[in-house]
């Protein structure tokens, strides 16, 4: 196009563009808009007119937009079609027309804020007009130099109904904007920095501000007067603004070092009594800190300790956080940040100073009371890493206050409250006892450096320090707020668990990982856990009994406990142990007859299987826990059958099992086990177990039922199988020919197990309980008569008589002390070290045997007196001549060494016939 053709046509639009301005509406607005922003590209001069028409055009925009009128909306979209076209082309004329766009824009959107100042901020900043306006002056500073961004940025500043504009536009330019923002006034400046807020790359650069301007009001120099009124800003403008208050208080340990607290408390008490300084009460200042993060909250416990006024307002702040709590619809920041911040609350609470731990039990009060998740968590880490009483009683402080805070003893509401804040405190037991065996099984660095104490206990053995304190504090009765038991019912809800854990820590087969707690030794745990079982009630008297599941479970760990302490070297400690075990053993076997026979069981069990080597036990009894033994041909009794002689050899005969030795060979030898005598350690063991089965029975019907339990059940270990196990005793010849072989067995087994002859003779004292162990006193009785008859009077002197001897003393003493042998019966005893030993056989077939075949040995044979002991009645018991006239003969005839026996057993038999 040429120019005077150009020119013609710069003309043409620039008439239609005054004509159609003077005439406009809302139809021609689009096309008046593109005839403008062609002449504003083409024809400079024309740039304020055309400026002035798009401004026309904007505000007819904003008030459709703003409209709710659909007639008015129709009618505007002309409007609104024309903004749509000036913000692209706006946006994109270049740097050359930024310094013009920008303060036409900046005026505009003043403009607009003042004439809709009755609009609210949103509904004005939401409109599209005002969108696409504040877009293209966003863009167009973006192209300004720093000089010319400054001034529009003041420009904007100046105007106090465009705050929102500013905070919206210094997003672009928020190093700018933020410090001049803080030359307004507190209302201004809160406008503005809220805007703001909305970016939230923007809080970094009000954070710098605000900090350089405090920085500089505290700095030492010669113009006090001009700072004077800063730090009153700051605290006024905070209180009014969250984004000010966030940026004053984050990383506040970095910004109020200890110079700057020195420096600051300077200027406060230089500037206190000026009338800019007359709004900064602890009031305000409490009203501060309600909303800000729960650091500053310990700073100024960090300060409190030596500064008066600190510890004022702390106290004041405590106090006013207890009264906020009693609206719980309320939320209170502080408090919200020490929830989030709970971890660093409570490792100050470990490690802090008496009025740090303290005021932070008070902050964890009102935590707990307003979020029940934060007391059951507290509960848990304080139970595991308490360390000291004090920290203890603060755990105490925290439970007792979060149960009663803002609820009155006498109200109707205080046990329904205090039940289920209870339950809490059972989950942080539980929850405690949980992570404590987990921490125990994580790898430390100090294992790995070699920085281990060298008392180093388990994290396990801390919560069971903890508790037992707890427990003994409940006890004592001198803690108020431990008196409803909160610690005690919490630990007897988890007895499953702890008695898991008991079971856990004495099982030899546990893992036990490199470089963690769970590698130390355990028995100091195991101790502590036994201890924690031996404090809490389990009788029902004090709560709800224990469940059978519960009771089951604490029992097999207590036995497994037992177990293991009698293998610790120390005296002492050995006998503290079992002592604890046969305490709990009492409480659990008190209420519980279940208990008492899975106790007795397991007691019995693993004495005689398990742990037989501890209690001088031989391996006759068939033990499918060890490994299996390699037999050769000379140990077998089928060869040593076949060595003996050609007979046939006959099922269950006597000539399968009674030879003395070996032809050609000799004698038997002796085993190393029979040669030597029981060294005395184990015979403290087998004292220490005795008293572990007394311990399961309690009073004399309580005693005579686990007797009676402890017979059955030694019949059922020692018996190889069910039959021939009744109380009747059959003729000495069945025995002969049908279960010689089993007696043989019961007998080996018998006498190979300590135990089971020590837990048989409690059995005899524990009257009737020894008649339903009859198969084994049968069993002795059995092979005694068959052995001694072998022997006759060929092996008197022998080491096999010599055990027969002793055998038969053992037989004797135990029917005897049962009451199964009446006068004068129950002095063969002392008649039997003088027999020979085809007396011994006529004494037991003729006296023993046949009056217990004819008198079979039963419980129905003991009366019950008054008090509750069974015996058997002299006066109604006395044997027939035919049992006694044996020993009577035997007497007569050795009267020279013998004769001091007679009167004792047959003068007052002879008076009374």
């Amino acid at each position: 196009m040429n120019p005077q053709s150009k020119t013609t046509a710069l003309s043409a639009d620039l008439n239609n563009f005054i004509y159609g301005v003077s005439r406009r509406n809302a139809q021609n607005a689009p096309e008046l808009t593109k005839t403008g922003i062609n002449l504003l590209k083409n024809f400079p001069a024309a740039r304020d007119a055309v400026l002035e028409y798009f401004a026309m055009v904007f505000h007819d925009a904003v008030n459709v937009s703003i409209s709710q009128n659909d007639y008015e909306a129709d009618m505007g979209n002309g409007s609104l079609e024309s903004v749509s076209m000036i913000g692209p082309e706006l946006c994109s004329l270049g740097q050359s027309w930024a310094p013009f766009i920008a303060p036409w824009c900046i005026n505009l959107i003043m403009d607009i804020a003042t004439k809709k100042s009755n609009v609210p901020n949103t509904a004005l900043q939401n409109a599209d007009p005002v969108r696409i306006l504040l877009d293209i002056t966003t863009q167009n500073l973006t192209l300004l130099n720093s000089e010319e961004r400054a001034k529009c940025i003041d420009m904007m500043l100046g105007s106090w109904a465009c705050s929102w504009a500013v905070g919206w536009v210094g997003r672009a330019e928020p190093a700018l904007v933020a410090p001049r923002a803080l030359q307004l006034g507190a209302e201004a400046a809160r406008a503005v920095l809220a805007h703001l807020a909305n970016h939230p790359p923007a809080t970094h650069h009000v954070r710098v501000a605000l900090l350089d301007l405090f920085h500089e009001a505290i700095r030492e120099d010669s113009k006090p007067e001009k700072k004077r009124d800063v730090i009153p800003y700051l605290l006024t403008l905070a209180s009014k603004s969250d984004i000010v208050l966030k940026a004053l208080t984050q990383d506040i340990e970095q910004t109020l070092t200890d110079e700057v607290m020195k420096r600051l408390c300077i200027v406060c008490s230089t500037q206190l009594n000026s009338s800019a300084w007359s709004d900064v009460t602890p009031a305000a200042l409490v009203s501060l800190l309600l909303r800000a993060d729960v650091r500053c909250l310990l700073l100024l416990l960090r300060h409190a300790l030596t500064n008066v006024f600190c510890r004022q307002l702390l106290e004041y702040l405590l106090q006013k956080l207890e009264y906020e709590s009693l609206y719980p619809e309320k939320t209170i920041p502080l408090i919200t940040s020490a929830a989030e911040e709970i971890n660093i609350v409570r490792d100050k609470l470990l490690d802090g100073n008496q009025l740090e731990k303290y005021s932070l039990a008070r902050i964890l009060i009102v935590v707990s009371y307003n979020l029940p998740s934060e007391f059951v968590s507290t509960i848990s880490y304080l139970l595991q890493y308490s360390r000291d009483d004090c920290t203890l009683a603060l755990l105490v402080r925290i439970i007792s206050g979060t149960i009663t805070m803002h609820v009155p003893s006498d109200s109707p509401d205080i046990s329904m409250d205090t039940e289920r804040y209870q339950n809490f405190i059972k989950t942080g037991v539980e929850y405690a006892l949980r992570d404590a065996m987990l921490a125990d099984n994580e790898i430390k660095n100090y294992f790995i450096e070699g920085t281990l104490a060298s008392e180093q206990k388990t994290y396990l053995h801390h919560f069971c320090l903890n508790i037992i304190k707890l427990l003994r504090w409940e006890s004592s009765g001198r803690v108020p707020h431990l008196r409803t038991r909160p610690i005690g019912r919490a630990v007897e809800a988890n007895l499953y668990r702890v008695g898991g854990a008991l079971q856990e820590r004495v099982s030899l087969l546990r893992a036990r990982p490199a470089a963690t707690m769970a590698a130390l030794p355990e028995m100091p745990t195991c101790h502590a856990l036994a201890e924690v079982l031996d404090r809490v009630d389990m009788s029902g008297t004090k709560a709800p009994p224990p469940s059978v599941e519960v009771i089951l479970k604490v029992v097999q760990a207590t036995v497994k406990y037992f177990f293991r302490c009698l293998h610790i070297k120390d005296t002492m400690e050995k006998l503290r142990s079992v002592a604890t075990a046969c305490r709990l053993l009492r409480k659990l076997c008190l209420h519980s007859k279940l208990a008492r026979s899975l106790a007795l069981r397991e007691l019995l069990e693993t004495a005689m299987f398990r742990e037989d080597a501890a209690f001088g036990s031989r391996p006759v009894i068939a033990n499918t826990l060890a490994a299996a033994k390699d037999w050769t041909n000379d140990d077998l009794l089928l060869h040593l059958n076949q060595k003996h002689g050609p007979i046939t050899q006959l099922t269950q005969s006597h000539t399968s099992v009674f030879h003395a030795g070996i032809i050609g060979k000799g004698v038997r030898k002796q085993s190393e086990l029979d040669a030597n005598d029981i060294p005395p350690i184990l015979t403290t063991n087998n004292e220490l177990l005795m008293g572990a089965l007394m311990s399961c029975m309690d009073g004399n019907s309580g005693v005579v039922e686990g007797a009676t339990s402890i017979s059955l059940l030694l019949v059922e270990l020692v018996s190889p199988d069910v039959m021939y196990n009744g109380l009747p005793w059959p003729d000495e010849d069945f025995t002969k020919q049908v279960s010689i072989e089993r007696e043989l067995y019961m007998r080996g087994a018998l006498e190979s197990c300590a135990v089971a002859r020590a837990a048989l003779r409690r059995a005899a004292g524990a009257r009737p309980a020894l008649c339903l162990a009859s198969a084994l006193l049968r069993a002795t009785a059995a092979t005694l008569l068959h052995r001694l008859r072998a022997y006759l009077d060929r092996h008197t002197q022998s080491a096999e008589m010599a055990r027969e001897r002793v055998a038969l003393t053992e037989l004797l003493s135990t029917m005897t002390l049962g009451q199964l042998l009446p006068h004068p019966l129950s002095h063969m005893l002392e008649l039997a070290p003088e027999l020979t030993a085809s007396e011994i056989v006529q004494v037991l077939r003729d006296c023993l045997w046949n009056y217990t075949r004819d008198h079979v040995p039963s419980p129905a044979l003991f009366t019950c007196d008054a008090t509750g002991l069974h015996w058997r009645d002299p006066s109604s018991c006395k044997p027939p001549a035919t049992y006694t006239d044996t020993l009577r003969l035997i007497i007569q005839k050795r009267i020279s060494k013998l004769g001091h026996m007679y009167p004792i057993m047959f003068l007052n038999l002879e008076k009374e016939s």
